[in-house]
């Protein structure tokens, strides 16, 4: 069956991150540049709705600026550059916007299938959460005179457009470019992706390991009629759900679970698709929801679901690049970024919305992060242990020094009696072994008892 679009809209994601340290001088670039970037002050009256879709300890991770009262939003906006950089970088997530004076278009070539595919780039904006780590998001649309677009189309622009990255540069010999009409100094996203995170991107491959841009999807097709008709177009919905080209021969085994288990459908005539390098979702025009408010919730709400998700698996594979050093300094720094991260950026319940947890949930089963969680865990638990053991060792070192020392000193002047020790340089001295012999061994068992309960409390935490 040959499939035609009727709407249709891309989110490309490119995930970076800034290391801790260098996060706040990251911050001042972007506000540096305040002709091009805005930070976003969330209204609550403007979308009421996407905000109460979250529970209100999400609302207030997702989106901080959104509890700002407007005297303190007037301070904000008379504050130093310093000072709105302190601000900023204490937020659990900061969004700046791109400032777009109007649609910017372009043309992408060399695609498989077709010679070039005009597209609109209608918006771009910057989420950051704390610590670092960040996502460009990249709002597209095919553009076309015609009313509707070839599903292939689609299909050839997504696998295509999401390899113009830096990263993508670095690993393809020849890359399809866009020809400009008039976008502005965004002509190459490779280019305009590297102008903003060159200089504070993490140099540790390990950290960040996608080449590609994250595609988030959205195609409203015109031949499902009726709730049989997906078994027809099935191929072409994993095609779409895995970024995959038109001209792929690739038949997907209708008999393999793992690919049931990443779709997703509560109503009919829709689709959902999770993978840890895309999200989509096909729908039909028959259900007027498709058309009015499914892809508004798909962008407002569902996104930042994606994105919450996204992060979480990120800062758990950091945690674990981070464990693999086996720097012992690292342990207390560790031990509270973890606790951190499991008290404020780990969350099972988000929304009291079924039909949302229900998304939530297949972002956390397509991410894995549960498992991810489980592992880094058990990775700290071990680390710290060895920390504390090696700890524990040097310290049991000591003790038996300070009693050899003094066993010697006092075994001297017993043996020989030629010291008069209340005369002698020495007597302070072998006072002062004795008294530390005598209390060292009471104040270890004491601090052993204290530290136990506080790694105790830590633990029971996690």
């Amino acid at each position: 069956m040959e499939l035609s679009v009727k709407y249709q809209y891309t989110h490309f994601i490119y995930p970076f991150v800034v290391e801790e340290k260098d996060y706040s001088s990251f911050i001042e670039s972007i506000l540096k540049q305040e002709k091009k970037w805005t930070l976003k002050i969330h209204n609550y009256e403007t979308d009421k709705e996407s905000y109460d879709f979250f529970l209100p300890y999400m609302k207030r991770f997702l989106f901080p600026t959104l509890f700002w009262n407007a005297q303190f939003e007037k301070q904000f906006k008379n504050m130093s550059l310093s000072k709105k950089v302190v601000n900023i970088s204490r937020l659990s997530c900061a969004t700046f916007e791109y400032q777009l004076s109007n649609i910017k278009t372009g043309s992408l070539h060399s695609t498989k299938q077709f010679n070039t595919i005009d597209f609109d780039i209608s918006n771009v904006k910057l989420i950051c959460f704390k610590g670092g780590i960040c996502f460009l998001d990249i709002k597209t649309e095919i553009d076309e005179k015609e009313e509707n677009i070839e599903f292939n189309k689609l299909l050839d622009f997504n696998y295509t457009f999401r390899t113009l990255t830096p990263r993508g540069y670095a690993n393809q010999s020849k890359i399809s470019k866009i020809k400009a009409k008039n976008i502005d100094k965004i002509e190459d996203l490779a280019l305009f992706i590297k102008s903003i995170v060159t200089a504070f991107e993490t140099k540790d491959v390990e950290k960040i390991y996608y080449d590609k841009m994250f595609t988030y999807s959205y195609a409203c097709v015109n031949e499902w009629k009726d709730e049989n008709d997906f078994e027809a177009i099935r191929n072409d919905f994993l095609k779409f759900q895995y970024v995959m080209n038109s001209k792929s021969t690739a038949i997907f085994n209708k008999k393999c679970n793992t690919i049931d288990e990443n779709m997703y459908s509560r109503w009919e005539y829709s689709m959902y698709g999770f993978s840890k390098e895309s999200g989509v979702v096909l729908v039909s025009d028959k259900e007027k929801y498709n058309i009015t408010r499914m892809p508004y919730n798909f962008e407002k709400r569902y996104l930042y679901m994606l994105l919450l998700a996204f992060y979480q698996r990120i800062s758990l594979i950091n945690f674990s690049q981070d464990l693999v050093k086996k720097d012992k300094s690292m342990a207390r720094t560790l031990t509270n970024k973890f606790t951190k991260f499991t008290h404020f950026s780990w969350f099972s319940q988000i929304t009291n919305s079924e039909h949302g947890m229900d998304i939530w949930q297949n972002w956390i089963k397509a991410f894995e992060l549960r498992e991810l969680f489980d592992e880094v865990h058990k990775e700290y638990l071990e680390y710290y242990d060895f920390v504390r053991a090696s700890g524990q060792d040097r310290f049991n070192v000591l003790l038996m020094l300070i009693y050899i020392v003094n066993i010697a000193f006092s075994g001297i002047s017993l043996l020989t009696g030629l010291i008069d020790l209340n005369e002698h340089f020495l007597a302070p001295f072998v006072v002062l072994m004795m008294a530390i012999a005598m209390v060292s061994y009471p104040a270890y068992i004491i601090a052993r008892w204290v530290k136990h309960k506080v790694e105790n409390k830590l633990d029971n935490t996690m």
